[in-house]
């Protein structure tokens, strides 16, 4: 379910008044505050194994640093508040955050965001990135069922029908349900939504747009790396005609819901 997080992160890591942790996606808040648990002893192990393949480039000092972190600070203990608090280095302080990614936090109900203020800080920000709905609901198809290269349209078809049915298929793309849970727990000022879109048509804009949020300085981004290049996204993202079919009822509700609570989206996403 690509949506340009790694995009972001990329240039956000490098801000000196956003402190990010050696792990981008923890899954925290989705894990303590909704019936998800995707903190499992498995999922742990697996993003240390990754990410110890992705610093091979990176220092000694700095791979055995980043190995250490996993190793005594993010596997180990009962995953609480204060083992999510002990997970950053630095206490977010006067414009400084504290922030991570996960697409899993999307599906925060009204009192779970309410109950992370009084948990965590009374201080909590949360940008919602919304992809158009049949692309994003092509890549998590595509993302979590195992395609068989050899079917034929109609049974690909078949298959993305049910997909489309079930009930991760349907809590992900309810942009306009979590985007008011989020507004009611959290106060409409403190939620941003962006539009995938800017990413890769106007991303300095997208960037200024997020520091203005936060209320933090601007930064030079033009020197840490190329804001023009590919989005990590799932390859050959177009979906095909007939999925786009299944998915216009979707398209229809969050683009006019989206537009009633006063989101703006690419002309490209209409049916019309």
């Amino acid at each position: 379910m690509k949506a340009g997080t790694t995009w972001v992160y990329s240039f956000l890591s490098r801000h000196p008044e956003i402190n990010f942790t050696p792990e981008k996606e923890i899954h925290f808040l989705a894990d303590f505050y909704t019936n998800h648990n995707p903190l499992t002893t498995q999922h742990l192990n697996q993003r240390l194994s990754a990410r110890l393949k992705g610093i091979q480039h990176l220092r000694a000092e700095r791979q055995k640093s980043i190995q250490e972190w996993y190793e005594h600070v993010y596997i180990p203990g009962e995953k609480t508040v204060e083992w999510y608090k002990g997970l950053f280095n630095n206490k977010p302080t006067g414009q400084h955050w504290n922030a991570d990614f996960s697409n899993l936090s999307a599906l925060i109900s009204e009192k779970g965001w309410q109950q992370i203020t009084e948990d965590i800080s009374n201080q909590i920000k949360a940008i919602y990135i919304l992809r158009e709905p049949c692309e994003r609901l092509w890549s998590q198809f595509k993302f979590s069922q195992k395609l068989n290269s050899k079917a034929s349209e109609a049974e690909l078809i078949q298959q993305a029908s049910k997909f489309i049915g079930t009930r991760s298929a349907k809590i992900h793309s309810q942009y306009c349900l979590n985007l008011d849970n989020a507004r009611a727990g959290l106060g409409i000022e403190n939620i941003k939504p962006l539009i995938f879109d800017d990413i890769q048509d106007k991303p300095v804009e997208l960037l200024r747009s997020i520091e203005r949020f936060l209320k933090i300085s601007e930064f030079n981004y033009l020197n840490t790396g190329d804001l023009k290049r590919k989005i990590n996204t799932t390859s050959n993202n177009s979906p095909p005609k007939q999925f786009r079919q299944l998915c216009e009822p979707i398209i229809h509700r969050e683009i006019e819901g989206l537009n009633r609570r006063g989101v703006d989206v690419p002309q490209r996403w209409r049916l019309d």
